[in-house]
């Protein structure tokens, strides 16, 4: 198989705190990271939900930088937006043809946007009912739309760093996607992937390389652990992910990591918005209970910057009725350190971002 063929285009994630690239790579053994670089942003956005309507904020400098790292292959892109940057919501939309759902959901979501005063792009994908409870209101597709502003000007970044944007992607659809590439879902099982982000936890039943729910939560971003640690130990927050990724939770055997004092403080920082993270989740599993039971996950997935954090899959696995893993591709150790093991975890938006060029081959 040539290079060329091999490669995927490159995919760049663009986070509040940070902007991450990511180039996958198909072998014999499954897919691995060819190139990742991540660049973290000079002041971090606002995490709110105003941002998305916001004058829209330029990713060119981040971009370029993590470009300028070298390694990466070709020109194609495709490129996601934070989820504070969109909206997401479900619809009750009957069925017919493409055209004609999309005017049903142009005219579902125009009062709001006129009010805005926005002009808005969306897209949407179909969300499974068979064995839904129908006594409860059920939506058939979820939207995801961002103002025209934030799209045109993701565009222009990458063009400025020279690289062409042929597609923009929602954080959710790569969710399914990332999870597809490694979590071996097949036979119809699903899976509860959690994007824990700076600003954006995302939480998504996925399945045969597609989301099948997903919501937002707004309440218990990674961020909100990192600073609770700079508080506590007085550091700087790149110490807080430093002592994350390297000295982590408490709470299980770990011989390859002996500071318990360190461990223990770290955990107790964490506690408050671990709880949050921990509860959303089991609400989450309760509704699909409830009303999705034909989409009960067999496991949860840890994906995004919280993901790297030493011991989160085994403390959350304490706590939940379910196994969980953290997703991980191979990486160059010696040539990507900080993209190698549990690290790659915070490429994996970015990964599934780049495979989209071979379902486009």
């Amino acid at each position: 198989m040539s290079l060329s063929r091999r490669l995927g285009c490159i995919g760049v994630d663009v986070g509040t705190h940070t902007v991450k690239l990511a180039q996958a790579e198909r072998t014999p053994g499954g897919v691995r990271l060819h190139c990742a670089a991540v660049v973290q942003r000079p002041a971090a956005w606002a995490g709110g939900d105003q941002l998305a309507w916001d004058r829209p904020l330029t990713s060119a400098p981040e971009i370029q930088a993590a470009l300028g790292w070298g390694g990466f292959s070709g020109r194609d892109a495709v490129c996601v937006l934070p989820m504070n940057v969109c909206q997401l919501r479900g619809l009750n939309v009957p069925p017919g043809t493409d055209a004609e759902r999309r005017a049903m959901i142009t005219e579902e979501l125009l009062e709001e946007w006129s009010e805005r005063g926005r002009e808005m792009g969306f897209d949407f994908w179909e969300l499974e009912s068979g064995g839904a409870n129908k006594s409860q209101e059920q939506f058939t597709v979820e939207v995801l739309s961002a103002t025209r502003g934030w799209i045109t000007q993701l565009t222009h970044d990458c063009q400025r760093a020279g690289l062409e944007c042929w597609a923009l992607d929602g954080v959710p659809l790569a969710m399914a996607r990332a999870v597809g590439l490694v979590g071996g879902l097949s036979g119809g099982r699903h899976a509860l992937a959690v994007d824990w982000g700076f600003s954006n936890t995302t939480l998504c039943m996925v399945g045969d390389h597609r989301p099948l729910y997903a919501r937002r939560i707004h309440s218990c971003g990674f961020g909100q652990v990192l600073e609770a640690i700079r508080q506590v130990l007085g550091v700087t927050l790149d110490e807080s992910q430093h002592l994350v990724d390297t000295v982590g939770l408490a709470g299980n055997d770990d011989p390859h990591n002996p500071d318990v004092e360190t461990r223990t403080t770290i955990t107790d920082a964490a506690a408050g918005t671990l709880e949050t993270l921990t509860r959303e989740i089991h609400r989450t599993l309760q509704f699909v209970e409830g009303q999705r039971h034909h989409l009960q996950p067999v496991s949860v997935w840890l994906l995004g910057g919280g993901a790297s954090m030493r011991n989160l899959a085994s403390y959350l696995a304490q706590l939940l009725p379910l196994p969980v893993k953290a997703w991980s591709v191979a990486a160059d150790e010696e040539r990507m350190p900080f993209a190698a093991g549990r690290r790659s975890a915070m490429f994996a938006g970015a990964v599934a971002l780049s495979a989209q060029k071979w379902r486009a081959a």
